[in-house]
Formats: C-alpha cells, sequence, structure tokens
C-alpha cells in the first residue's frame, strides 16, 4: 500500500503538461519589450546568452525559466511553439518549433 502511495504521489508532482506559443528571450532582458544589446530581440538575445544570461520563453505575459537550455537556445529572439512539463515557473522542454505565422 505505502508503494502505491508513493508511486502516486511522485506522479502528481511530475509536471503538468503544457502547450505553449511565445518567444525565446534571455533572462536578463525577458519580457522587456525592449533590446537592451543590439537593434533588435533575436540580436539581443543571442548577445545575452553568450554572456550568461539564460534563455526563458515568454509567454501570454509570463516569464518561464527552462530546465534543458540546449534544446531552445538556437531560437533565441523567434516565436516559437513548445510542448513539455511544467513545474512551478520552470518547464522540461519536450518538444520545440518554430511559430507559424
Amino acid at each position: 500500500m505505502a508503494l502505491l502511495l508513493s508511486m502516486g504521489l511522485s506522479y502528481a508532482f511530475a509536471g503538468t503538461e503544457v502547450h505553449l506559443k511565445g518567444y525565446i528571450d534571455d533572462s536578463m532582458c525577458a519580457g522587456s519589450g525592449k533590446p537592451m544589446h543590439g537593434s533588435d530581440r533575436e540580436s539581443c538575445a543571442k548577445k545575452c546568452m553568450k554572456m550568461g544570461a539564460k534563455a526563458v520563453l515568454v509567454a501570454d505575459g509570463k516569464v518561464y525559466k527552462i530546465a534543458n537550455q540546449k534544446e531552445v537556445t538556437k531560437f533565441a529572439g523567434k516565436d516559437v511553439a513548445i510542448d513539455g512539463k511544467l513545474d512551478g515557473d520552470t518547464i522540461d522542454v519536450t518538444k520545440v518549433t518554430p511559430a507559424k505565422g
């Protein structure tokens, strides 16, 4: 019985499946709407990430941390659709695709 209960609890806290549309930004400028480095969102995000900022997803006015950075860094500054598991304000990305027009 205890084993079943512990398995159920671990599943309950495994994260919520999400599908979000937004853009990949850097943690320093996320959601500000004004690029601090460069003339546009993409060049700013790339430059800030090279300086150590983390990639984040900005969607629906919220900033989400990304657990697995390698999945999203190539989309810096671009509009994307992301599937993953949300745990608090952090997404473990399972799929990322360029957003369609």
